[in-house]
Parts: C-alpha cells; structure tokens; sequence
C-alpha cells in the first residue's frame, strides 16, 4: 500500500481468467487468517546498539521505503487478513512507537497498544499478550523486521499440517551463536531427533494456533519479551511444533546494510506504472513519486519512491532508492540509498551507493579554496571515501 497522496500503483495486466483465478485463491487463502489476532513485538531500544538514522533509537521507527519497519509490519498482517494487531512494547518504546503509529496512520488495521514493564517477582510480560489474544489463533511478529514474502502461505501451512505453531526462523544463523534449540515436536508429546538450533535474534515470526499461547506464559517468566525465549517454550508447552527456514528475512539493530535490505525488499514489492518521460526526464520500471514532488532534467529507475514536496534536479536516481519527503537533490547520482526527510545532496562528485542520508544532512561539494575535505561526522557515523 502506497503512503497517502502517493499516485496509485497499478498492477501488471493478467488476462480475465487469470485475474478471477487470482482472486479466488487470494480470498480462500486469507480465510484462514481472517479470524487471527496478529501481535507485533517491539525489543527495548536500550538493548540495541549502533547508527541511528532517524529521530530515534527505536529501531521499529527506521524508516524503510518513507514508512517506519514497523508500519510495514502491519501491511504485511493486513495483507494477510488480519484486522486486529497489539502492538506489544517496552515502557521505554511504549509512548514513541504509539505516536508513531498515531502519525503515520495504520494501513487499514486496527491496533491496539500493550505497555509490559520488566518481570517483577516471576511475572511474564506475556500474561498480557495471552490474555488479549484469548482463544484466537495468532501471528506474532517482530516489529522491526521484515519476512520479504507474504504471511498466508504459512499461515495456510500451519494449518494443514495441523501444528499448533509455525516458527518462521531467519537463514543466517551465523549471525549469532545458537543460544537455544527450537525442537519440532511430533504428534505424540515427544520431540524430533534432530532439533534446530537457532538464535534468539533470528526467530521473526511465529503463528500459532487457538490457544497455543494460554499456557506458554508462566514457562518464559522473567525472560522478558523475545520471541525467541517465547519460542523455545512451544513445544515444551505441549504445542505441535514445526520450524521453517524464512530466507529473505531481515531485521535491523544497527547494520546499515540489514536496513537497505529492508529498504530493497519494500521497494521490490511495489507494482506500478512506468512514469510518462516529460520536461526532459526519463522513467523506467515502478516508481512512486508523491504529486507535490519536482522532477526535471533526470533520470530515475525503479523501484524507487519519491516523497511529498522533495525536488529532484539534473540527477540519476538508481534503483531500491528512497527519497523522504522535502529531499532536494540537484546534480547528483544515487543508487540503492535511502535519503531521509529534508536532507539535501547537491552536486556529489561521484555517485553514491548503498548509502544512508540522515534527517536534515547535507551532502554537497564546495568549491571554494583551499580544496579540503570538510565533515561533521556524529556518533556511530561512517564515511567511505573513493
């Protein structure tokens, strides 16, 4: 779903018979979550580490594709048919991510906040989770990353296979020593014999059937609110588990390349119309360029989105590129970047790639002598000169 103003992206052109057979298998497959609850969780801000690009050291809040990971995250469970989400945070996210929300608007969902502070005398931050998701199937979702391919398949296969959770676990595990074993339990209580280690920082999602979260609470006490703690306790908890392997999944805690990831596989889900090549610009593939935005004398190649009010002059904007609102970028060449809200970039030397630009910073060349190299680089900041 584009942000609001943005033109309308249209979709590729099926034939009719095609397009009703489309429709049919989307709709019977989003039966299957219709009556789900989805919870999005947020980790502390005070637990992660690293650049931080934008207004805030939340990482749910960076913004990939000019929306936060976490609105995206929503999309997706919408897209799945789920209508009810909990955003479930820390007291230290709680008021920033709620607000977030509120100013972003949700993407036809409707969300409710759950505030858990720290586990106090053995209580579970998940007693509440369990308690508002009650006897509904549910899909839990990290709210800082993102699966790079729809929910319903899974959701499908969860139940066909009658397994009363699906845990969706990223593929690089070598991120991170294995801290636990997540164990596929079989039919009869007991377990598989060849568990699957992972770590707790890679387990995105999980989908679990009605009442598969009831008795999960008191086992993760004092674990906090992860879940990959949550996840070590489904089978041990009686739930019919199965593990798959989630390939395209990305989440960001400091890695500027997890967050252009996250940016790529945003902009790779867009589906739209070529732009008509007018006052000397030239278009190819999907773009989203929001109507108040400027573009002249350039050339742009999707997938890439454009923001409201920013200013785009004699410049190539390559493509898995963002462009925030009130950006000018005048002279200048830009390829899998993200350009955040009112930056500007002006007449670079060399094209920047794979490149972050802060809220309200300035890129630029100067003229004037003596020929230095000038910065003002902030904390955690990188520069790659070439």
């Amino acid at each position: 779903m584009p942000p609001p103003g943005v033109r309308p992206l249209q979709a590729r052109r099926r034939g009719p018979a095609r397009q009703l057979q489309a429709r049919v298998e989307h709709r019977a497959a989003r039966l299957v979550c219709v009556l789900a609850k989805g919870v999005v969780v947020v980790p502390s801000p005070s637990l992660l580490s690293g650049p931080w690009l934008s207004a805030t050291r939340a990482s749910a809040l960076q913004r990939v594709g000019n929306r936060p990971i976490v609105w995206h995250v929503l999309s997706a469970l919408q897209e799945a048919g789920v209508t009810d989400v909990a955003i479930v945070s820390p007291p230290d996210a709680a008021q920033e991510i709620a607000a977030c929300v509120h100013s972003e608007g949700s993407p036809g969902i409707e969300v409710h906040s759950i505030a858990v502070g720290q586990p106090d005398n053995g209580a579970s931050p998940w007693e509440a989770v369990a308690e508002w998701v009650g006897d509904a199937p549910s899909i839990l979702h990290r709210a800082d990353g993102l699966l790079g391919q729809q929910l319903l398949p899974y959701a499908k296969l969860r139940e066909e296979e009658s397994l009363g959770a699906l845990v969706l676990v990223a593929a690089r595990q070598s991120d991170a020593p294995p801290h636990l074993e997540l164990v596929s339990s079989t039919g009869n209580g007991g377990t598989s014999a060849q568990p699957t280690p992972a770590s707790p920082a890679t387990v995105g999602v999980c989908m679990l059937a009605p009442g598969a979260l009831a008795d999960v609470p008191g086992q993760v006490s004092a674990q906090g609110l992860s879940l990959g703690t949550l996840a070590t306790q489904l089978p041990r908890s009686g739930a019919r588990t199965g593990v798959r392997t989630a390939r395209k999944w990305r989440h960001f805690d400091g890695d500027v390349r997890d967050l252009l990831d996250l940016n790529r596989t945003v902009l790779e889900a867009l589906e739209g119309e070529t732009m008509d090549n007018a006052d000397s610009n030239h278009f190819e593939g999907q773009t989203a360029i929001h109507p108040t935005a400027t573009v002249r004398s350039s050339v742009i190649v999707g997938p890439v989105i454009v923001g409201a009010g920013a200013v785009i002059v004699d410049s190539y904007i390559g493509p898995h590129t963002s462009i925030a609102e009130r950006v000018r970028i005048e002279g200048s060449e830009l390829e899998r970047s993200i350009v955040l809200a009112e930056a500007d970039v002006l007449h670079v030397g060399g094209r920047l790639v794979g490149s972050v630009v802060g809220r309200r910073a300035r890129v630029f060349r100067d003229f004037s002598v003596p020929r230095a190299l000038r910065l003002h680089v902030g904390d955690g900041a990188e520069v790659a000169l070439c």
